[in-house]
């Protein structure tokens, strides 16, 4: 049965393993048997991991995210937790979505499952 699936990006992306795990988990749902609906959220500290400026390569995001959108996952920064630390949209990479609080929390609030890294 296909289900709605939100991964939480919640830490910051150098020093750790949580956002290119993360995203390694969300493509493997994704292109699972049944092919969930993924949405990854970068909130919290997980926001400078959406920033265009990361080193994808060194993090080793870059073939998660390629697979990822084969599956039409998709990226999502929270607006607030960009304000609160102060990462413009503009500083945003091209293939990830800004949404407003309001609909980040819709989107885990609906979700089928939630996973947080």
């Amino acid at each position: 049965m296909k289900r709605d699936v939100v991964v939480l990006l919640t830490r910051a992306p150098y020093g750790r393993v949580h956002i290119p795990e993360g995203l390694r988990a969300a493509r493997g749902i994704a292109a699972g048997f049944d092919m969930h609906d993924v949405t990854v959220i970068f909130t919290q500290d997980g926001v400078y991991g959406a920033r265009e400026a990361v080193d994808r390569e060194a993090l080793n995001m870059t073939g998660h995210v390629a697979d990822l959108e084969e599956q039409d996952g998709q990226m999502v920064a929270d607006e607030a937790a960009m304000a609160e630390r102060g990462v413009d949209e503009t500083e945003i990479a091209d293939d990830v979505m800004v949404w407003s609080d309001d609909r980040v929390t819709a989107r885990i609030r609906n979700a089928d499952k939630t996973l947080d890294f």
